[in-house]
């Protein structure tokens, strides 16, 4: 890890690596080839990487021929030239302005090397603004001379002295803005710096803090190292501490507010620690100073203007400066304020809470309740824990510990939710309280301690004392959202038939959600897929949520159905969307099961490795909240992808974790999936086969026809097509799904053995998405026409076979086999030939293709005889050669 500290980030043997301002170097490059152009100025605030960026610039302008040097950044009142007296010839005299710039010209030229027509010597200036006023116009001069091409960073205009800044604005002069580094960029400099991929919630969490500043992430990424808070997992490196302050940003920041008054110190140190903070109390003179240094930023809501600090990664690093009493002083003054204005918004509420909380340790527990419940609306787990932890303190009542329980479960603290809901179950006050009791423990049950018999249990313990008929149907909606979670859709929609879920508002989210999966699942797509959506537009639109599952539980039965439908892609992109959403709520669960999701709608889409960064993104999230359900699922899906890209350790290492983990989720059916693949990955695939017919058995009992068509294709896809193909076709006459139909024509295709029509599904299958299956109908389409004597058909299916290959990741399948050089050879042949170039014995390719061992040294010497080659070596090198082109 590098400690490259100086500048805004270059320095030291192993610097900070250079990532995302690939555009701003290419423009650079432009623009030093043009013979009009100048300078090359870089604007951009402190730690934006233009000391970086200059440097490369001038690494790359030596490298074309260019001879080059640097300025030098002077204080105030510099004698004359001070910047370039390094530069200058000897016995330059800055009293005769004429005789310096010719012989400074003519030294000038002299540095570039001979036939180095056209190439100016090269000066970078980090900081205009550090330029003495003689420097600037000598260097204007030079560049009109045509002798000098400047390179310039520039933190603020205001800073510029006249002639510096005449420099940056010339029409000869182009400029470069440099931008915060997004969320994807922020992601790839961590993993060149770390040496390994990072999980996407720390790439956003990084991304978040820092605000895409490059030496804001440097320092946060060094401090987190340092104080173990990031650490690696195993498979990715991984947050699982706050981001701390870091010393060389608070001594950055405090040399800024250096000599700033006491006034504006304090108003800065408030809007630190309370924003957003009203503008109107604001002291005028502070808040010009503070924009000034632009600290701040302005934003309107109606008639209220708020403050808020311009940068994220300042509010860390304030509030670490503020004494523990400023920092009472500050927020008992901000609770007054706002309670003299009325505290008429919702918000006002849970801050004013918030900070008699954090001021004094406790508070009113009507107030504290009040600002518990409104942060329930926004999702704030963690505020909630926290706010209805202090209320229940010092209050008897049933809400505040069913605030504290459910705030607890979707923070992944399981054991400690079970004991706050125990703890509730006595106070329950009437039939409501005990609904909500039984609600909460239902929930925590089947999704947390995935026990479904007892949550099952709960539910209907719960009915007996319980006569309202409209809490009554929330309990049975319960029932099948339990169901369903645990893969059994038939039952899921026979416990919520009857239930009215349009006139009872708890009902309808508790069993829209629930009957749209089990719709899906069981052939209804287009149906499930509008109940689900309108079961998310509902929990989006509820204010008391208490007891109802997180929203992105309902936006991955949207993904469900979008997938069944054949739109992929647009399944993938609401996964993200809900993605973002779980991390913008804090919520454990909602994390892990979302990016579970996401995994499996990448293997959809044949993206092996996309699937492999969600499924141990779910798993780091599921492993460090005891989320055992949805951590087998994750692993399980880890391996499959892990086995696609035949990565066979990695994925044997998340086979063996799952031992002893609950099977659960709605797609319970499809965890043999992992194993099966990883068979094939060893060459097994007769084993590979077996276990999914066993995992079709337990898709067809539960009814969930969507899992069983999955199950079945990828038995076709491992061989067995013939055996697959009449129950596909039946399921495709049960569902309405556009994937199901474009599954069932390239089984049953490739049962055929019909090249046209594995032409066509490839089509069709890319047309939804799933470019893996896709290209392995292409490819057994290009075999087939080969050998059917079809040479341009062939052709066109395998050059459409190669071009969604490169979209897979680096999948390697047996269906893929057939392209390259395995084209010559039989299905058989090419089967054992792959076998045989994974290290597997000719006995071991016997029993894994369950034929003889003499059969497959006669398939062996046939494979020889057809590719030109003489021995394992060099047939395992033939492929290889195919790999790689």
């Amino acid at each position: 890890m590098p400690d490259s500290r100086e500048g805004d980030g270059v320095g030291g043997p192993t610097p900070w690596p250079f990532a995302g301002r690939e555009p701003a170097v290419a423009q650079f490059d432009d623009a030093l080839a043009g013979e009009r152009c100048q300078a090359f100025v870089v604007h951009g605030p402190q730690g934006a990487g233009k000391s970086r960026l200059a440097h490369v610039c001038r690494e790359r302008a030596e490298g074309r021929g260019h001879a080059t040097g640097k300025a030098v950044a002077v204080s105030e009142n510099p004698f004359p030239l001070a910047s370039l007296a390094h530069l200058l010839p000897q016995g330059s005299h800055v009293d005769d302005p004429v005789a310096l710039f010719r012989r400074t010209r003519e030294a000038l030229a002299e540095e570039c090397p001979a036939g180095a027509a056209g190439r100016r010597f090269v000066l970078v200036v980090d900081d205009l603004d550090g330029l003495d006023e003689a420097s600037a116009s000598l260097i204007g001069q030079l560049l009109e001379a045509g002798v000098l091409f400047l390179v310039g960073t520039v933190t603020s205009l205001r800073a510029l002295k006249p002639v510096a800044y005449s420099l940056q604005a010339t029409g000869a002069a182009h400029r470069v803005d440099l931008a915060p580094l997004d969320e994807r960029q922020v992601g790839e400099v961590m993993r060149q710096a770390l040496g390994g991929p990072v999980e996407p919630r720390t790439a956003t969490l990084m991304h978040r803090t820092s605000g895409g500043n490059p030496r804001c992430l440097r320092e946060f990424v060094q401090c987190s190292l340092e104080s173990g808070g990031l650490v690696h997992d195993g498979e990715s490196w991984t947050l699982v501490a706050e981001v701390p302050s870091t010393p060389l940003l608070a001594e950055l920041l405090q040399r800024r507010l250096a000599h700033v008054a006491p006034e504006t110190r304090r108003t800065l140190d408030r809007i630190a620690l309370c924003q957003p903070v009203e503008a109107a109390g604001l002291p005028d003179s502070a808040m010009d100073e503070l924009e000034e240094l632009e600290l701040v930023t302005t934003t309107r809501d109606g008639r209220r203007e708020s403050v808020s600090l311009n940068h994220p990664a300042h509010e860390k690093v304030l509030r670490s400066l503020i004494s523990s009493s400023a920092r009472r002083r500050i927020l008992n003054e901000e609770v007054e304020l706002v309670r003299s204005r009325g505290a008429r918004r919702l918000t006002d509420k849970i801050r004013i809470a918030s900070w008699q909380l954090a001021a004094t340790g406790s508070a009113d527990p009507d107030t504290l309740l009040r600002a518990a419940t409104l942060a329930r609306r926004t999702q704030n787990f963690r505020q909630v824990c926290e706010l209805s932890k202090a209320a229940c303190r010092d209050s008897e009542e049933t809400l505040p510990r069913l605030l504290l329980a459910e705030s607890l479960y979707e923070l992944g603290d399981l054991d400690s939710a079970w004991e706050v809901f125990e703890e509730a179950a006595p106070r329950a006050e009437g039939e409501l309280d005990r609904l909500l009791v039984a609600l909460g423990k239902a929930r925590l049950l089947a999704w947390g301690f995935i026990d479904g018999e007892k949550a099952l249990k709960v539910s209907a313990d719960a009915m007996d004392g319980i006569t309202e008929p409209a809490y009554r149907d929330v309990l049975t909606a319960v029932r099948g959202a339990v169901f369903m979670a645990f893969g059994r859709p038939e039952e899921a929609l026979e416990a919520l038939r009857g239930v009215p879920l349009d006139g009872n508002c708890m009902a309808g989210l508790f069993g829209k959600g629930p009957r749209a999966a089990a719709m899906v699942a069981t052939g209804s797509a287009r149906h499930g897929l509008g109940l689900a959506r309108e079961a998310y537009a509902e929990r989006l639109g509820l204010e008391d949520s208490l007891g109802i599952p997180h929203p992105v539980q309902y936006l991955s039965t949207v993904m469900f159905a979008l997938e069944e439908e054949g739109r992929l892609d647009e399944a993938y992109s609401t996964g993200e969307k809900g993605w973002q959403e779980a991390l913008a709520d804090d919520a454990a669960g909602a994390q892990a099961w979302i990016a579970a999701a996401l995994a499996r709608c990448s293997l959809l889409r044949g993206r092996p490795a996309e699937a492999r960064r969600w499924a141990s993104q779910a798993v780091s999230v599921a492993a460090r909240n005891s989320l055992v359900g949805t951590l087998h699922m994750a692993l399980a899906r880890k391996a499959e992808a892990a086995a696609l890209m035949q990565d066979v350790p990695a994925a044997a290492k998340a086979l063996s974790e799952c031992e002893g983990l609950p099977g659960w989720g709605a797609f319970r059916a499809e965890l043999p999936l992992g194993r099966a693949w990883l068979s094939a990955a060893r060459g097994n695939v007769q084993e590979s086969r077996n276990v999914l017919w066993n995992a079709v058995g337990s898709a067809r009992a539960a009814g969930h026809l969507a899992s069983e068509s999955r199950l079945l294709t990828d038995i076709a896809r491992l061989g067995d097509a013939a055996g697959a193909a009449t129950r596909l076709l039946e399921i495709r006459r049960s569902m309405d799904g556009a994937l199901v139909a474009a599954r069932a024509s390239y089984v049953s295709a490739l049962a055929a053995g019909d090249a046209r029509q594995l032409l066509d599904s490839a089509h069709v299958l890319a047309g939804t998405g799933a470019s893996l299956p896709a290209a392995e109908a292409a490819a057994s389409a290009c075999l087939q026409f080969g050998r059917d004597g079809e040479q341009r058909a062939a052709t066109a299916a395998e050059n459409l076979a190669l071009s969604l290959q490169r979209q897979c990741e680096g999948a390697s399948t047996p269906g893929l086999s057939a392209l390259g050089v395995a084209k010559h050879l039989t299905t058989r042949e090419a089967e054992i030939a792959r076998l045989v170039c994974a290290g597997l014995t000719n006995a071991e390719v016997a029993e894994a293709v369950t034929i003889s061992k003499r059969t497959v040294d006669n398939h062996l010497q046939n494979i020889y005889r057809k590719l030109g080659v003489s021995s394992r070596r060099a047939l395992r090198s033939e492929y290889l050669r195919e790999d790689f082109a």
